[in-house]
C-alpha cells in the first residue's frame, strides 16, 4: 500500500526531477560553487563545461524555475487538493449538524404524543405574534379547545384509548387550521389551542364551528358520555387588537373564560368573548357570545 506522500506523485515526475538535478549540479560546478571532482554527476558536469559554458546563467534560471515548478507540482497542488477535500468534508459535516439541530429544535417544540406544538412553543409563538400584531395593528385570535368529560372517557376505555382520542382530536384541529400562519398546540392535558394571527373574532368563531362540524363527522364513539354517544369538545374564543402595554396572556385568560362558560352552559358548544372584554380599561359588562356546537 502506497504511503500518503506518494498518493499525489506522477511517474513522469521522476525524470523531471532527475533532469533538474543534473542541470543544477552542472550549473553549480561551472560557477565554481562546487568542485568538479565533488560533483554528483561528473560526466554531466564535464559535458556542460565543454559545450555550454555560455548557458550557465540561462541554466541556473531554468534550474530555479524548474525547482519552483517541481515544488508546485509535488507540494502545492496536493495541498490545494487536500484543502478542497477538507473544505468539502467540512461543508458536509456542517450541513449534517444543521439538519440535526433543526430536527432537535422541532422535537423540542412539539408534543411527543400528538405531533403538534407543545406548551413552550405556544408561549414562544404567542409572544412573537402578539408583538407583530401590535406593530402591524392586526387582530390576534385564540381558540381554546377542551375535550368534554375526558376523565370519563379514560375511565371507560383506558388511557391507551384516551391517547388515541387525543391524537384524533389533534388531527381534526390540524385539518381545520389549514392556513400556514395558524398554530395548533397542546396547552395542557386534554386542552388544545389554535392561535390565529390576522383573524378577528368572527373568523375565530367560524374556525371553532368548523372544529365542531369536522369532529361530528368523525363520530368518535363515546358511549359513556353524558352529552351524546360521541366525542365532543367545548371551545372558548377570544380576539384582540394587541397593544404593547397589555399582557399577551390576556388573550388566553379571556378564551379560558369563554371555555368555562361553554362548560357551564352544557358543553359541546363555543362561547366567544367580545373584544371589549379584552381591553383592561374597558367595560366588563359585555356578555359572552354563545354558539352551539354541531
Amino acid at each position: 500500500m502506497k504511503s500518503k506522500s506518494m498518493r499525489y506523485t506522477n511517474p513522469g515526475l521522476a525524470g523531471l526531477a532527475l533532469a533538474v538535478a543534473l542541470a543544477l549540479d552542472a550549473a553549480l560546478s561551472l560557477g565554481g560553487m562546487v568542485p568538479a571532482k565533488a560533483a554528483l554527476f561528473p560526466t554531466a558536469s564535464a559535458l556542460f563545461s565543454s559545450f555550454l559554458p555560455k548557458l550557465l546563467h540561462t541554466g541556473a534560471i531554468v534550474a530555479f524555475i524548474s525547482g519552483i515548478i517541481l515544488a508546485v507540482v509535488l507540494i502545492l497542488l496536493p495541498m490545494r487538493q487536500a484543502y478542497r477535500a477538507r473544505e468539502a468534508r467540512l461543508l458536509r459535516e456542517r450541513k449534517r449538524l444543521e439538519e440535526r439541530s433543526k430536527a432537535l429544535q422541532q422535537q423540542a417544540a412539539s408534543d411527543g404524543l400528538l405531533g403538534i406544538a407543545n406548551r413552550r412553543e405556544f408561549e414562544r409563538v404567542l409572544d412573537l405574534e402578539w408583538r407583530r400584531a401590535a406593530r402591524e395593528r392586526q387582530p390576534l385570535s385564540l381558540v381554546l379547545i377542551d375535550i368534554d368529560c375526558f376523565k370519563v372517557f379514560n375511565d371507560t376505555y383506558g388511557h391507551l384509548e384516551g391517547d388515541t382520542c387525543l391524537c384524533q382530536v389533534a388531527n381534526v384541529l390540524r385539518e381545520a387550521a389549514a392556513r400556514p400562519g395558524d398554530l395548533v398546540a397542546r396547552y395542557g392535558g386534554e386542552e388544545m389551542v389554535i392561535l390565529m394571527p390576522r383573524t378577528d373574532l368572527d373568523g375565530a368563531t367560524r374556525m371553532a364551528q368548523r372544529v365542531h362540524e369536522m369532529l361530528a363527522e368523525r363520530a368518535l364513539p363515546f358511549t359513556a358520555s353524558p352529552i351524546t354517544e360521541r366525542v365532543t369538545v367545548s371551545i372558548g374564543v377570544s380576539s384582540l387588537l394587541p397593544k404593547r402595554h397589555i399582557d399577551a396572556h390576556t388573550l388566553v385568560h379571556q378564551a379560558d373564560e369563554g371555555l368555562y362558560a361553554a362548560k357551564e352552559n352544557g358543553r359541546n358548544q363555543t362561547v366567544a368573548v367580545p373584544r371589549l372584554r379584552l381591553i383592561a380599561s374597558g367595560p366588563a359588562s359585555s356578555l359572552p357570545q354563545q354558539a352551539s356546537g354541531a
